[in-house]
């Protein structure tokens, strides 16, 4: 029972971002062909920038969230809602701190900064999308995620369609982006049948959760700029043209790292509730991080053989295949990471998952930084599959350590 309402839950979020990944595919296809490579790199650079700061309004909230049998959604919502507030002041006041070439065509144009002032607008849809999904994890029931991602991916390529037809520049796009995304999300709302008004905040649940969640949500960030940073260093460093060659690699490669995320959502539950029988807890991550590792090499044999396929997009996205195939050959490692953060999170390791990722993004921004000039988006792809392998060694030692300790501790008493 347990195995088959992780697969259907599973299911339902592989339906929803494949069915979303699927529009998002021909929304790819519009932009780049109707923009160019350029145009891309400049739609590229907007979203990039902005994503950086996605997770920083997860802050690992849900996770602690479903741990607390009486909360109440309202509390959460509504926390979130401050908290994106605070992020949406906070990027567009850096935005105007980036730094702009206008000879070299390097860093942010002011056009390029309006455009991240207009996409900005949907942090505070991911903000309720974010939350809303705490409900259906906790529910273990996904169905209505899928209808509602389903619903925002739809409206987004109609506006889309529409914006390009009519020959609207790529801030009328990334205002389409921003439409779709509230469409989306109050979908959630809805379906999610929680009540959210009189607008009020529970001071005492905002300090408690925050204090509780703070090591994973400072390991979060830290995962996405180590994950993201290289964009807004190619950015900065090399040409627009080099960054719509590696955002459209990218592009794909996201949707990829997002499948062992929705297992993990689907297992996480669980692991809260094993946790309590270790010897039942062990047999559980063994046997599905066997699966997500299997899982990984299932993914990349078809992608490897169809990437050539960007050509069809563009002639000039011919140059995103290498990339796209060397982030390929780090999908086991992002694919068994995303479990193991989830079981070190069950154990109460946040700190060290903190401390990892610091590391790894420390690591990570070097890098980049010295090779990137020379080797521009092939470095960046280079360094994304060092970087997860780190993470995943000290992630597994870490795990493997905490077994033998009790088991020692095991046999100690006996």
């Amino acid at each position: 029972m347990q195995h088959k309402l992780i697969a259907k839950n599973t299911s339902y979020q592989i339906l929803a971002r494949g069915i979303a990944s699927f529009i998002g595919f021909l929304i790819t296809l519009v932009i780049a062909r109707k923009f160019g490579v350029l145009g891309y790199g400049d739609f590229t650079k907007i979203t990039s920038y902005v994503a950086l700061f996605y997770l920083v309004i997860d802050f690992g909230l849900n996770a602690f969230f479903l741990q607390y049998e009486n909360a109440r959604f309202k509390n959460l919502f509504y926390l979130r809602m401050l908290i994106s507030i605070g992020i949406f002041l906070l990027l567009n006041a850096l935005a105007f701190f980036l730094p702009y070439n206008a000879v070299l065509g390097t860093g942010f144009s002011g056009a390029e900064r309006f455009g991240i002032f207009i996409f900005s607008f949907g942090i505070f849809a991911q903000s309720i999308i974010l939350s809303t999904s705490a409900i259906f994890q906790k529910a273990v029931n996904y169905y209505f995620y899928m209808v509602g991602t389903i619903i925002g991916s739809i409206v987004n390529l109609i506006v889309v369609l529409i914006f390009a037809f009519l020959n609207l520049s790529i801030m009328y796009i990334l205002f389409g982006f921003v439409v779709s995304s509230f469409v989306g999300a109050l979908a959630l709302l809805f379906f999610a049948k929680e009540k959210i008004s009189p607008p009020s905040i529970d001071k005492e649940f905002a300090v408690k959760i925050m204090l509780a969640s703070w090591p994973l949500g400072l390991m979060l960030i830290f995962n996405l700029v180590y994950f993201r940073v290289d964009i807004f260093l190619l950015s900065i460093l090399k040409t627009t043209q080099d960054v719509g060659i590696y955002g459209l690699s990218y592009k794909f490669f996201d949707f990829l790292i997002a499948l062992p995320l929705f297992l993990s959502n689907a297992v996480y539950p669980f692991l809260i509730k094993a946790k309590a029988d270790k010897k039942l807890f062990f047999n559980l991550t063994g046997k599905y991080f066997l699966i997500f590792l299997i899982a990984s090499f299932i993914t990349i044999i078809p992608f490897w053989f169809i990437s050539p396929l960007f050509t069809l997009v563009k002639a000039d996205f011919t140059a995103s295949i290498l990339p796209f195939r060397i982030l390929l050959l780090s999908l086991p490692f992002f694919f068994t990471t995303s479990f193991l953060q989830w079981v070190l999170i069950t154990l109460g390791k946040q700190k060290y998952l903190m401390i990892v990722y610091f590391l790894s993004t420390l690591l990570n921004v070097a890098l980049n930084i010295i090779f990137i000039p020379q080797f521009s988006y092939v470095a960046c792809a280079t360094i994304t599959l060092l970087s997860e392998g780190i993470v995943f060694v000290f992630l597994l030692v870490q795990l493997l350590k905490y077994r033998i300790i009790l088991e020692r501790k095991a046999e100690t008493s006996v």
